[in-house]
């Protein structure tokens, strides 16, 4: 049975570098909100990629399976990337832990927007 990695509905922008980078909330309870309001402290954090994990990024777009994404990482990196299946099953787990990937069972299954934030 194929697995297909989607990103979920996640700010992130792909910066100059060809990087990608994701902006995340902070998750801030009432009272460091009200200080962060007060201080004029940003609520949200971004997060640069590395190339390896931006071009991972890409590819999970929901129509590719975990082995195409393995196959392709691997085309693009080679030895950089090795051994490639750990390092790319791991780095999907960890962004599915993070909220960041949904795993789906279908090919193109889901329903939101998955493209870089509009600035």
């Amino acid at each position: 049975m194929d697995i297909f990695p989607v990103r979920c509905q996640v700010e992130w922008t792909t910066l100059e570098s060809g990087c990608i980078e994701i902006s995340l909330d902070k998750n801030l309870t009432r009272i460091e909100a009200k200080m962060a309001r007060i201080l004029g402290a940003p609520t949200f954090v971004r997060r640069p990629m590395d190339k390896m994990n931006s071009a991972l990024w890409v590819l999970m777009d929901g129509t590719r399976s975990v082995r195409a994404i393995i196959e392709e990482m691997d085309a693009q990196f080679n030895e950089t990337i090795s051994p490639v299946d750990e390092r790319v099953s791991n780095s999907i787990a960890q962004f599915v832990e993070l909220g960041l990937v949904s795993l789906t069972r279908m090919k193109d299954d889901f329903d939101w927007d998955i493209g870089p934030s509009v600035v």
